[in-house]
């Protein structure tokens, strides 16, 4: 029973080994068809966030670790971030980064090749990212000969990892790449045709909008749709003070402004308006340019582009993140486009805007050069004996080309003009305002009978050599002793006389001033009776069209004067001017000035 006994036991070692080294078996056959089916699953799912906690979950099952992460390297090939991770903590996974060649990631990254480690107190390659790992399996992701990250699995316990663990991950590690580089490829494309719809948005609407704060803000909004970040921030050229000027800014959808610019070179904005070149910076502490702006966020990535139109510096476009290796190759690409829009935009809102200054700093000077063209027309008719002066002005812009004045002629004789300079607004003006002051200096110098007058004034007004430029004007002299009232001339409507209840147009015309030079002028003498009434109008009055483009005539004209014959002047210019905005509608619209003026004899 003794010898039996021997012998037994080996055999129930035996069978005890045999079933350990097949529950082994089994394990690894299970850690094999699983993954397998990772591998089937990185083909069949662009959804790689979601598969990545998958793979994480499902390892563990058979092979333990305490730590696992994926690292990708960023778009310029230069340092590992972390992409997923378990088992680290929030600081090491928001802000480490390893270079090539830095730690055993970044060696693994730069070689091509696996590395093992038992004891990582022993080896001086590791960086305590996880204080408590001993033991840690890093792995490549290659595709086509290119690293794109590696897989990293820790253990708290040494020696933990197996020759069957590395060459399972392996295994699992040249499909994860594939997996990773087909899900970047379809998040691309899934960003070009995002990039496209908000490039066909920016094409169809951003150059409309006129007003600058409104573009601005439709920009920032229209770049958060494709690119997430945390600070918006426009800054505006100016010529004056040679200096990138903060002019819009968003930091996390609210709005705020700070004061200072940078020049030319200064800063990574300053750099990028000075070589009017693009700038991408993953990692802004490493980039000398880098300088930190007074705010409260705490910048880590960067991403600027220069706003140039037809090769004048604009501005820059400037985004800033808290995220290390925020922006991509292809957001750089959108914002350069983007830029070219938004540099046409800013142009048209800056042209507006200028538009809009001129625009009230005309009108500002339009009302003060009205109120001093009023100031120089007579608000009333000088006190005359035996003659009631009405007057009526009205015209049809800011100011006006027709003009009246009233002068002492000598002893109980009045001088005075009524007159029309050809054109509208304020270059009318001024050559009206320039008949009236050489009519004053004409009267100081010496008193000529009406026709001289108008020669003299010809004369004068032909001397500038104002092109297009001329003076309709009736010059006359009323003498009270007599009441007789003598005229001439210079291509003014005639005036109208209105007698025992009968009107009718003196025949009195001639050349306007400023014409020709030497025009000669015919004068005319009136003797009036108590009663008479001789009325002036510029051609707003009888020109003055209603809606269908009908004339308000000359005979509706001496109709209506026949009528109001017996009130006072200033009511029948008053009438009158009523009349005429009657038959227009829309006196607001009138073409042309509208000027009245009526002597009427006591």
């Amino acid at each position: 029973m003794a010898h039996k006994e021997r012998r037994m036991k080996p055999v129930a070692g035996t069978r005890r080994a045999t079933s350990r080294t097949r529950a082994d078996r089994k394990s690894s056959i299970e850690a094999v068809e699983y993954i397998a089916h990772l591998a089937r699953e990185f083909g069949s799912t662009l959804e790689l966030k979601q598969v990545l906690s998958n793979v994480a979950t499902g390892i563990r099952e058979h092979i333990d670790y305490d730590t696992f992460a994926i690292l990708l390297l960023d778009d310029l090939g230069e340092q590992l971030y972390f992409h997923f991770a378990v088992g680290y903590s929030d600081e090491v996974v928001q802000n480490w980064r390893f270079g090539l060649g830095q730690g055993l990631v970044g060696t693994v990254a730069a070689n091509q090749e696996v590395v093992r480690v038992n004891d990582v107190r022993s080896d001086p390659r590791y960086i305590g990212a996880a204080p408590e790992l001993r033991s840690e399996l890093v792995i490549p992701l290659i595709v086509k000969d290119r690293t794109i990250g590696v897989l990293d699995v820790g253990s708290h316990q040494p020696d933990h990892f197996s020759e069957t663990h590395q060459q399972l991950l392996t295994f699992l590690a040249g499909h994860l790449a594939n997996g990773i580089e087909n899900a970047r490829l379809y998040e691309s494309v899934r960003d070009q045709a995002s990039m496209l719809s908000v490039m066909h948005e920016v094409s169809r609407d951003l150059t409309s909008i006129l007003d600058r704060k409104k573009l601005l803000h439709t920009i920032a909004e229209l770049v958060k749709r494709i690119v997430d970040y945390q600070l918006f921030s426009v800054m505006l050229w100016n010529e004056e003070t040679q200096l990138l000027e903060n002019t819009f800014m968003l930091r996390f959808d609210e709005r705020f402004t700070q004061k200072g610019g940078f020049p030319l070179g200064h800063g990574v904005t300053g750099t990028v308006a000075a070589l009017r070149q693009p700038m991408r910076v993953p990692n802004v502490h490493l980039n000398p340019h880098y300088q930190r702006c007074e705010h409260s966020v705490e910048v880590r990535s960067e991403l600027a582009v220069p706003l140039v139109f037809k090769d004048r510096l604009i501005g820059v476009l400037d985004l800033e993140s808290t995220e290390y290796n925020a922006f991509t190759e292809q957001h750089l690409q959108m914002l350069s486009t983007l830029g070219s829009y938004v540099a046409v935009a800013l142009e048209n809102a800056r042209l507006y805007e200028k538009v809009i200054e001129n625009e009230q700093r005309l009108e500002t000077d339009l009302t003060t050069a009205r109120e001093i063209q009023r100031g120089l027309l007579p608000e009333s008719g000088p006190d005359v004996p035996g003659l009631d002066i009405g007057l009526v002005y009205e015209p049809a812009r800011e100011l006006g080309g027709d003009f009246f004045e009233f002068l002492p002629y000598g002893e109980k004789r009045l001088a005075f003009a009524v007159g029309d300079a050809a054109g509208k607004g304020t270059a009318a003006a001024l050559y009206g305002s320039l008949a009236i002051g050489i009519l004053r200096g004409q009267v100081v110098k010496q008193t000529l009978d009406p026709a001289t007058m108008l020669e003299q004034i010809n004369q004068q007004l032909h001397k500038p050599r104002i092109e297009n430029r001329f003076v309709a004007m009736t010059f006359g002299i009323f003498d009270a002793r007599d009441k007789s009232l003598h005229l001439a001339n210079a291509g003014f409507t005639r005036p109208v006389l209105v007698r025992h209840g009968n009107s009718e147009q003196l025949k009195i015309e001639g050349i306007p001033l400023g014409l020709l030079p030497d025009s000669r002028y015919q004068a005319q003498k009136l003797s009036l009776e108590s009663g008479d009434m001789v009325v002036f109008c510029s051609d707003g009055i009888h020109e003055a069209m209603n809606k269908c483009s009908e004339e308000f005539g000359m005979r509706r004209l001496q109709n209506l004067l026949t009528e109001v014959a017996a009130k006072p002047a200033e009511e029948i210019a008053c009438d009158l001017l009523r009349s005429t905005d009657r038959y227009i509608a829309d006196p607001a619209a009138s073409k042309d000035d509208r000027t009245i003026v009526v002597l009427k004899v006591r």
